[in-house]
């Protein structure tokens, strides 16, 4: 009986240590590469390894939430995350918050631009913010213009490009030059400015810079609004090389593929993609309404016995805010989809 009884209690002592799964252990190496998705108060996490979704992580491991996130950025062993008045660097394994910066009216995004600096484009202020990383404060404000809404930050060499998207009250067609270094030496110089088509969205650097730009769509004034039209730029020059229209309405989320042979955008009419070279484009998928739109490659078991590599689209979808669809470009179907407890804001992937 006495044994029959230290029995009973060691089994007790070693249920009650069993730790909660939801219990967060300091520096614990949980996420790493995956997909990470933005909610307006937290982060998501969908380890592709497993299809497996971690809800909330970021108020799991730091026991405080976001506030209006705007953006998603992979950097190096780190996430950036852009809310409306708040930059924070977060670790991407562990997924705990290294720094917190202030000093935002309606921040957007943000892009690393080298030095141990961060531009950060402020919606509201119609700045670029700099964010030194070492101080972890505010030590430059770039004007961009004036009620401008810059958005886009693209890096090139050793000058970045910043596009003024305008808004609903008035377009804009700009996009900001900025030397960030010259030689040894780092900067924050105003380098010029190209007039481009109305509200330049999404841009992209591939020796020139390609500038995404919507028209001036309005969903509130429909009568008023050009069809969107890739610009191209060159880099060093800031020159204005060609203009080609889409035949498109309101197309952002420029982004290309790792072969860099074709383009993908969003737009009213579905998702698209333009061949690097010629700038033709053919309708990728017209079933959802994305305002996001990712890509990145993985494997897939084409037979039994084999598996390829291809690209995935990820993309989420208007009529339903809280999912991300997955888009198999080798099948040219949707494969699978991710849901999330609420409106999905932004995704980045972290592959390093």
């Amino acid at each position: 009986m006495k044994y029959y009884l230290i029995s009973i209690f060691a089994l007790f002592f070693l249920i009650s240590c069993n730790p909660d799964p939801d219990t967060i252990i300091p520096n614990q190496k949980s996420y790493g590469n995956g997909l990470y998705i933005l909610s307006p108060n937290d982060v998501h996490f969908y380890d592709l390894s497993n299809n497996d979704i971690k809800h909330n992580i970021f108020s799991l491991v730091n026991s405080s939430s976001l506030s209006n996130s705007s953006s998603l950025k992979s950097y190096s062993d780190n996430i950036f995350i852009v809310t409306k008045n708040n930059f924070h660097v977060v670790d991407a394994e562990t997924f705990q918050e290294e720094k917190k910066i202030q000093g935002f009216s309606n921040a957007s995004e943000c892009e690393y631009a080298k030095n141990n600096r961060v531009y950060i484009s402020d919606i509201d202020e119609s700045e670029i913010k700099v964010v030194d990383l070492i101080s972890n404060e505010v030590s430059a404000n770039i004007k961009t213009g004036t009620n401008v809404s810059p958005t886009d930050i693209v890096l090139s060499w050793n000058r970045a490009f910043i596009a003024n998207s305008g808004n609903d009250e008035s377009y804009d067609s700009t996009i900001i030059s900025i030397d960030i270094q010259d030689g040894q030496v780092y900067m924050n110089d105003f380098a010029g400015s190209i007039i481009v088509e109305k509200n330049p969205v999404s841009m992209i650097h591939d020796g020139s810079l390609y500038v995404l730009c919507n028209g001036g769509y309005n969903e509130n004034n429909l009568n008023n609004f050009d069809e969107s039209s890739m610009c191209i730029v060159g880099a060093g020059s800031l020159n204005l090389q060609s203009t080609i229209p889409l035949g498109l309405d309101n197309a952002d989320n420029l982004i290309i593929n790792k072969a860099k042979t074709k383009f993908y955008l969003t737009s009213e009419q579905g998702v698209y993609f333009l061949f690097t070279g010629s700038l033709n484009k053919t309708l990728v998928t017209d079933k959802k309404r994305p305002t996001i739109l990712e890509i990145n490659r993985e494997s897939f078991q084409n037979t039994d016995t084999t598996s390829i590599i291809v690209d995935f689209l990820y993309m989420n979808d208007r009529d339903n805010e809280n999912y991300i669809y997955k888009y198999n470009l080798f099948l040219n179907e949707f494969v699978d989809s991710i849901q999330i407890n609420d409106k999905v804001i932004d995704i980045e992937f972290h592959n390093n």
